[in-house]
């Protein structure tokens, strides 16, 4: 019984890196550049946190910019990709802002 439950610790523990994976160089290296874009373009919104999901299979992970402005809070969806040479290169798609009634995020309007 003793073995059962060991090998089940330690398959939880490994599946844990496989599920949700981040990369803390992406994470930084992605918000570093998103603050430096929108500095320019939106100089009132502040990224305050980046996170990331790394692909199963593929090069693009899967991020949030979170970010304030103007009392308003929300995420930017952000495509991410660091190349073999090392350039990162991401997209960022509409914002969701949080709607503080509902405590859900819904599109910016």
């Amino acid at each position: 019984m003793r073995a059962i439950a060991l090998l089940t610790a330690v398959c939880a523990f490994a599946a844990g890196p496989a599920l949700g994976a981040t990369d803390p160089y992406l994470v930084k290296t992605l918000k570093a550049s998103m603050v430096k874009s929108f500095k320019k373009q939106a100089p009132s919104l502040k990224i305050t946190k980046v996170t990331c999901v790394l692909p199963k299979d593929g090069v693009t992970a899967h991020c949030k910019g979170y970010f304030t402005a103007g009392g308003t809070t929300g995420y930017y969806p952000v495509a991410a990709t660091i190349h073999d040479s090392g350039n990162l290169t991401w997209t960022a798609q509409s914002p969701k802002c949080l709607d503080p009634q509902t405590k859900k995020y819904t599109g910016c309007g």
